[in-house]
């Protein structure tokens, strides 16, 4: 007779998180990937913007690209493989190539027009301004 491990299925646990992920997350909360050709991100806030630090080790600024569209942030890089030299065949090869994308969706106090980005060294830093809160006009009305 064999005896074999029972673990319960991933699905399970998936479907769980996933379905309490969409009640309690608001898109910033996730918790982190580590699939092969995601970017690496670090979200910081303050008082006045998110501070989204992204990992693009290897890569020029020309090959980073950023946008929103329809309140959802995406950061995306290709590396071609074809500009590197290939003298002979890989014994090992760790550096991945081709393209890397990851997408947040915004939340509704920031100023989708106002981001800005800079890249250093391989990181780029995004500053996401919020908007001033709006607080209510509240009128004292006198009782006669």
């Amino acid at each position: 007779m064999t005896l074999v491990k029972w673990t319960p299925t991933r699905s399970i646990t998936t479907d769980f998180d996933r379905m309490l992920n969409s009640i309690f997350n608001d898109g910033w909360n996730g918790m982190p990937t580590n699939k092969p050709n995601t970017i690496a991100v670090d979200i910081n806030e303050n008082d006045t913007a998110f501070i989204m630090t992204a990992d693009f080790p290897g890569f020029d600024k020309k090959d980073v690209s950023l946008k929103v569209e329809e309140s959802v942030l995406t950061l995306s890089a290709n590396r071609d493989s074809k500009n590197e030299s290939n003298d002979g065949s890989y014994r090992i090869r760790e550096r991945r190539t081709g393209s890397f994308s990851r997408s947040f969706n915004l939340p509704e106090n920031v100023l989708a027009e106002n981001i800005n980005a800079k890249f250093k060294n391989g990181s780029l830093k995004i500053t996401i301004p919020k908007a001033e809160e709006v607080k209510p006009d509240i009128h004292q009305i006198k009782i006669g």
